[in-house]
Protein backbone atom coordinates (compact mmCIF):
# COMPACT_ATOMS: atom_id res chain seq x y z
CA UNK A 1 0.00 0.00 0.00
CA UNK A 2 1.04 4.05 -0.48
CA UNK A 3 1.73 6.03 2.50
CA UNK A 4 -0.85 8.34 1.50
CA UNK A 5 -3.57 7.98 4.63
CA UNK A 6 -6.13 5.47 3.03
CA UNK A 7 -9.65 4.85 5.18
CA UNK A 8 -8.48 1.36 5.16
CA UNK A 9 -4.85 0.28 6.11
CA UNK A 10 -3.89 -3.59 7.38
CA UNK A 11 -0.35 -4.81 7.82
CA UNK A 12 1.03 -7.61 6.70
CA UNK A 13 -1.37 -10.57 7.02
CA UNK A 14 1.10 -13.10 7.43
CA UNK A 15 0.48 -17.15 7.53
CA UNK A 16 0.27 -16.07 11.72
CA UNK A 17 -2.79 -13.47 10.95
CA UNK A 18 -4.93 -16.20 8.48
CA UNK A 19 -3.79 -19.04 11.63
CA UNK A 20 -5.51 -16.77 14.27
CA UNK A 21 -8.64 -15.95 11.96
CA UNK A 22 -9.14 -20.00 11.61
CA UNK A 23 -8.81 -20.37 15.59
CA UNK A 24 -11.38 -17.90 16.16
CA UNK A 25 -13.45 -19.95 14.48
CA UNK A 26 -13.46 -18.35 10.73
CA UNK A 27 -13.42 -20.40 8.00
CA UNK A 28 -11.01 -18.96 4.80
CA UNK A 29 -13.41 -19.36 2.16
CA UNK A 30 -12.91 -17.65 -1.66
CA UNK A 31 -14.77 -14.62 -0.61
CA UNK A 32 -12.92 -13.74 2.57
CA UNK A 33 -9.32 -14.29 0.81
CA UNK A 34 -10.22 -12.07 -2.17
CA UNK A 35 -11.20 -9.34 0.61
CA UNK A 36 -8.08 -9.93 2.81
CA UNK A 37 -6.18 -9.73 -0.96
CA UNK A 38 -8.36 -6.69 -1.83
CA UNK A 39 -7.33 -4.93 1.99
CA UNK A 40 -3.82 -5.68 1.34
CA UNK A 41 -3.31 -3.62 -2.13
CA UNK A 42 -6.16 -1.76 -2.65
CA UNK A 43 -6.72 2.25 -1.46
CA UNK A 44 -10.22 1.33 -0.40
CA UNK A 45 -12.46 4.13 1.41
CA UNK A 46 -14.94 2.51 3.01
CA UNK A 47 -16.53 -0.82 3.31
CA UNK A 48 -18.82 -0.46 0.56
CA UNK A 49 -16.08 0.56 -1.88
CA UNK A 50 -14.08 -2.65 -0.60
CA UNK A 51 -17.59 -4.62 -1.21
CA UNK A 52 -18.01 -3.40 -4.96
CA UNK A 53 -13.94 -4.26 -5.67
CA UNK A 54 -14.30 -7.28 -4.56
CA UNK A 55 -17.45 -8.21 -6.38
CA UNK A 56 -15.82 -8.42 -9.57
CA UNK A 57 -13.88 -11.44 -8.06
CA UNK A 58 -16.70 -12.85 -6.42
CA UNK A 59 -19.95 -12.03 -8.11
CA UNK A 60 -22.29 -13.59 -5.45
CA UNK A 61 -20.49 -11.72 -2.10
CA UNK A 62 -22.77 -9.72 0.05
CA UNK A 63 -21.74 -7.39 1.93
CA UNK A 64 -22.34 -8.59 5.38
CA UNK A 65 -19.33 -11.00 4.25
CA UNK A 66 -17.37 -7.70 4.54
CA UNK A 67 -18.45 -6.16 7.65
CA UNK A 68 -17.70 -9.76 9.31
CA UNK A 69 -14.62 -9.86 8.24
CA UNK A 70 -13.61 -6.54 8.95
CA UNK A 71 -14.88 -7.07 12.68
CA UNK A 72 -13.04 -10.05 12.94
CA UNK A 73 -9.80 -8.67 11.85
CA UNK A 74 -10.50 -6.14 14.11
CA UNK A 75 -11.32 -8.69 17.42
CA UNK A 76 -8.05 -10.68 16.90
CA UNK A 77 -5.89 -7.04 16.38
CA UNK A 78 -5.64 -7.16 13.15
CA UNK A 79 -7.28 -4.16 12.28
CA UNK A 80 -8.38 -1.60 14.69
CA UNK A 81 -11.15 1.36 14.03
CA UNK A 82 -10.05 4.60 14.93
CA UNK A 83 -13.47 6.55 14.91
CA UNK A 84 -14.25 7.84 11.44
CA UNK A 85 -10.41 8.42 10.80
CA UNK A 86 -10.55 4.27 9.11
CA UNK A 87 -9.00 1.03 9.91
CA UNK A 88 -5.44 1.06 10.69
CA UNK A 89 -3.20 -1.60 12.31
CA UNK A 90 -1.91 -0.37 15.58
CA UNK A 91 1.28 -1.65 17.32
CA UNK A 92 1.14 -0.34 21.36
CA UNK A 93 4.07 1.71 22.12
CA UNK A 94 5.01 3.92 25.34
CA UNK A 95 4.78 7.81 25.20
CA UNK A 96 6.23 10.22 27.80
CA UNK A 97 6.30 9.45 31.21
CA UNK A 98 4.77 12.61 33.42
CA UNK A 99 4.72 13.46 36.68
CA UNK A 100 1.69 14.21 39.06
CA UNK A 101 1.15 17.52 37.10
CA UNK A 102 1.73 16.03 33.45
CA UNK A 103 4.71 17.63 33.39
CA UNK A 104 7.32 15.71 30.79
CA UNK A 105 9.90 13.94 32.66
CA UNK A 106 11.24 11.97 30.12
CA UNK A 107 10.58 10.48 26.38
CA UNK A 108 9.84 6.74 26.74
CA UNK A 109 10.25 5.95 23.00
CA UNK A 110 12.74 2.81 22.51
CA UNK A 111 11.54 1.44 25.80
CA UNK A 112 9.64 -1.75 24.49
CA UNK A 113 6.34 -2.16 25.96
CA UNK A 114 6.08 -5.49 25.31
CA UNK A 115 9.46 -6.22 27.45
CA UNK A 116 7.80 -3.70 30.21
CA UNK A 117 4.59 -5.86 30.61
CA UNK A 118 6.94 -9.09 30.15
CA UNK A 119 9.00 -8.45 33.24
CA UNK A 120 5.61 -7.34 35.20
CA UNK A 121 4.02 -10.63 34.11
CA UNK A 122 6.75 -12.28 35.29
CA UNK A 123 7.33 -10.28 38.34
CA UNK A 124 3.76 -11.61 39.28
CA UNK A 125 3.82 -15.00 38.20
CA UNK A 126 2.06 -14.70 35.05
CA UNK A 127 4.28 -16.24 32.90
CA UNK A 128 7.76 -17.79 32.49
CA UNK A 129 11.21 -15.71 32.44
CA UNK A 130 11.77 -17.49 29.32
CA UNK A 131 8.19 -17.01 27.59
CA UNK A 132 8.07 -14.55 24.74
CA UNK A 133 5.39 -12.30 24.16
CA UNK A 134 3.66 -10.31 21.67
CA UNK A 135 0.99 -7.31 22.49
CA UNK A 136 -1.77 -6.72 19.80
CA UNK A 137 -4.88 -4.09 20.01
CA UNK A 138 -8.31 -4.44 19.46
CA UNK A 139 -10.14 -1.17 20.47
CA UNK A 140 -8.62 0.10 23.63
CA UNK A 141 -7.72 -3.49 24.74
CA UNK A 142 -4.44 -4.86 25.15
CA UNK A 143 -4.33 -8.32 24.29
CA UNK A 144 -0.77 -10.17 25.44
CA UNK A 145 -0.09 -13.86 23.09
CA UNK A 146 2.84 -15.98 24.68
CA UNK A 147 4.95 -16.85 21.64
CA UNK A 148 7.28 -18.55 23.26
Amino acid sequence: MQDQDPLYEVGSLSEETLRKLEESGLRMTVQRRHIIDILMRSQCTSPKELWYEAKEYVPDLGIATVYRLINRLEQIGVLSKARNLGIRPLVPKLGNLLDARGKKIRSLEGVKLSEVLRKGLTAAGVVGQNNVIQLTLSGDTINVTLVK
